[in-house]
């Protein structure tokens, strides 16, 4: 307690122990208490609601620009790797690591990663502890247990200090560089596009859209699940989720093909709530078979495939590391590029499952919500760009001095 009374700009860095330990009622009630920002893992999406509003949602490699520079400062954009480091403002001063591990997709160059905060690191595994970055304060307990004397210390002794100026940064940080996309002339340039919008290039569909409708119609209640890959990004970017297990996907596993199969056991342990996988066309595949289990054994679990014809997250790597080469990214048929290849209607059609497929940004609005009306299993075929990418990103190894979060034009 005596580190929080202490500190200036604590922050809670949250994961997945906190969902596996059911500690998330107890994480809220020590959040509100000490009014100390919170952000999260992957693995920790919905341990705190992301609508409150002390959260940082998620942080780490394409997580919010604003999470990121709370934990590490602000610097200045880097023209050049080689360019000197001017931070604009200093991040945590404490980190309150509870049930996380620190991962390299979270971190960046480890070594770096709050660099000048002191770590207070919680986990019922004590081969975590100062695994890969070194613990001030380590503490092997159930994370449920700790929060729970916590919240009864703060009872006894409660914290006086409002971190004012720290919420007030924040603040600023939020207004700065929320999650946000925009349609590029490098998106109307595409003959990928073009080839489908028949010239209605204003009628694109870009895939955060998609997410972002998603989420307005389910009225955020919905159980998200995905594959892995971009469309996974812009789901948990696009998404708020309020609820522990709201957001299924396999995290540092990578494991494509995990949507579906994941949506159908959703479904059945929770019948009552809406289950969409948001699928990228490559994940999607990898289990396609699934369809019949879920045309058989009659499990209304959605998929909304955000379809943009190539291994969306290796293509932006590939621009932004390898000058655009393609090293068989592209999932479609080469010898008739303006077809959409496999067809997904046709595909459902043989499993006997509903599947409609979208083109136009008119179109999308009607066609989401006839796919949650639906009563049984149902597929939306949303075709999208595979010209854009997830930002923010902190490049694998890098800092977030490194951090692209700025959209193009």
């Amino acid at each position: 307690m005596g580190l929080i009374e202490k500190s200036e700009r604590p922050v809670l860095y949250v994961g997945g122990g906190i969902i596996t330990g059911n500690a998330s009622e107890k994480l809220f009630r020590f959040a509100e208490a000490t009014q100390i920002p919170v952000t999260t893992t992957i693995m920790g999406c919905g341990c705190f609601p992301e609508t409150h509003p002390l959260s940082l949602r998620w942080l780490g490699m394409h997580g919010t620009a604003y999470a990121n520079w709370a934990v590490n400062g602000e610097f200045e954009q880097r023209q050049k790797n080689t360019d000197p480091m001017n931070k604009i403002a200093n991040g945590a001063d404490l980190l309150l690591a509870f049930g996380v591990r620190f991962d390299d997709r979270v971190t960046g160059k480890v070594e770096k990663f709050c660099e000048t905060g002191t770590i207070v690191h919680v986990d019922i595994d004590p081969s975590e502890i100062n695994k890969n970055k070194p613990a001030h304060l380590p503490i092997v307990s159930d994370i449920k247990f700790a929060l729970g004397r916590l919240c009864e210390m703060i009872k006894e002794r409660p914290i006086r200090k409002k971190f004012t100026a720290w919420h007030e940064q924040i603040a600023s940080w939020k207004a700065k560089a929320p999650f946000a996309y925009r349609v590029t002339d490098e998106v109307n340039r595409s003959q990928h596009m073009r080839d489908h919008l028949q010239g209605k290039e204003n009628e694109v569909i870009l895939p955060q859209m998609a997410v972002e409708v998603l989420y307005e119609l389910s009225k955020g209640e919905a159980i998200l699940t995905t594959g892995v890959g971009q469309h996974q990004m812009w789901a948990a970017q696009f998404y708020k989720f309020k609820f522990p297990r709201q957001f299924l996907t396999s995290a540092g596993l990578g494991a494509m093909g995990y949507g579906y199969p994941a949506a159908l056991g959703a479904k059945v342990a929770c019948p009552d709530r809406e289950v969409v996988d948001i699928d990228g066309d490559g994940s999607f595949l990898m289990n396609v078979q699934e369809l019949a289990t879920a045309h058989i054994e009659k499990i209304n679990a959605k998929v909304m495939i955000l379809n943009n014809q190539h291994l969306g997250m290796v293509v932006q790597w590939e621009d932004r590391f390898f000058q655009g080469n393609r090293g068989n990214t592209y999932l479609g048929d080469p010898e008739n590029m303006k077809q959409i290849y496999p067809d997904y209607p046709l595909v459902c059609q043989s499993f006997n499952v509903k599947c409609e497929r979208v083109v136009f940004k008119k179109d999308l609005r009607p066609a989401i919500q006839r796919m949650l009306d639906a009563k049984e299993p149902y597929v939306l075929d949303i075709i999208v760009p595979y010209t854009e990418h997830v930002l923010p990103f902190v490049p694998a190894g890098h800092t977030v001095a490194d951090m692209i979060w700025k959209l193009k034009g």
